[in-house]
């Protein structure tokens, strides 16, 4: 966890302080910590997981945009839910700051925990309300979050974000404007070169398999973007695993692109 931000090396601190208190961020907002050990197949090479809630793989991570994020404050923070593939990944936070912020303000965790199915602000606002209901039965919780979000609130000089839901469609429109090719996965690829040279798409498809002669091909032509968008791509798609040369070959093109940690995260996903 040497890799954390200021701002998250801080929130870790307030966790060390509500232990000595007899609480926790686990127990007061349902995050812990993790590594990259949490780490699924459809966790990006290029995050660098940091908290989970626990449950069915469910973890954020940071987005380093393949290194070009090299001061962490400034890196969008993602959400996987590997069981959810492939609608797997959701953009949560334009960085560590507001990703505190949207910690304090997201109530019972709804949209970290649900996003692949909230479509509207109301809707969200529905079942915020319903869970509440269900902590009215559970009052160990409830004391717990109740004792919590001030502490965190007058520690982390956190700020409530009014309506999550926007906000989190807001991060979105704020990675739009980032990305210069799209992909499937919802997270893009942003310029990592000057150039104004087009930028090619090898369209993937989970149902087509790929040929591997004409990967190659495209690869020995194709910018580093194009190639980084092929690569979202088919890992989105499920292609990149151990059954596959594929891997091997995308192993190789990172390594040879300078992208050494993204190829040590690649292979720590041998099963």
């Amino acid at each position: 966890m040497d890799f954390l931000p200021p701002t998250l090396k801080k929130l870790k601190a307030f966790d060390e302080l509500l232990h000595k208190e007899g609480f926790s961020l686990d127990e007061g907002i349902g995050l812990q910590w993790a590594d990259s050990s949490i780490a699924y197949d459809q966790t990006p090479y290029d995050v660098l997981p940091f908290m989970s809630p626990g449950v069915d793989g469910i973890h954020v991570g940071l987005l380093t945009d393949f290194g070009k994020v090299t001061d962490l404050e400034e890196a969008f923070v993602v959400c996987v839910h590997p069981m959810e593939a492939p609608g797997s990944l959701k953009l949560l936070a334009r960085n560590p700051k507001e990703f505190v912020d949207f910690l304090y303000s997201d109530r019972h965790l709804m949209m970290l925990y649900n996003f692949m199915m909230i479509e509207s602000a109301e809707q969200y606002q529905a079942m915020v309300d319903e869970a509440d209901k269900d902590y009215e039965e559970s009052p160990e919780l409830a004391e717990a979050r109740n004792r919590v979000l001030p502490m965190m609130k007058e520690y982390m000089g956190c700020e409530r974000i009014k309506n999550v839901y926007d906000y989190v469609e807001d991060v979105a429109a704020s990675r739009r404007g980032q990305i210069v090719l799209s992909t499937n996965d919802g997270i893009g690829v942003a310029l990592l070169n000057k150039t104004d040279a087009d930028l090619p798409i090898y369209k993937v498809s989970e149902d087509d398999d790929i040929n591997l002669d004409e990967v190659q091909a495209f690869f020995a032509s194709a910018s580093i973007e194009s190639k980084l968008a092929f690569i979202r791509d088919a890992q989105h798609a499920g292609l990149i695993n151990n059954e596959s040369p594929l891997k091997g070959f995308i192993m190789s093109e990172l390594k040879k692109m300078g992208m050494d940690g993204e190829v040590e995260r690649l292979k720590s996903l041998d099963w």
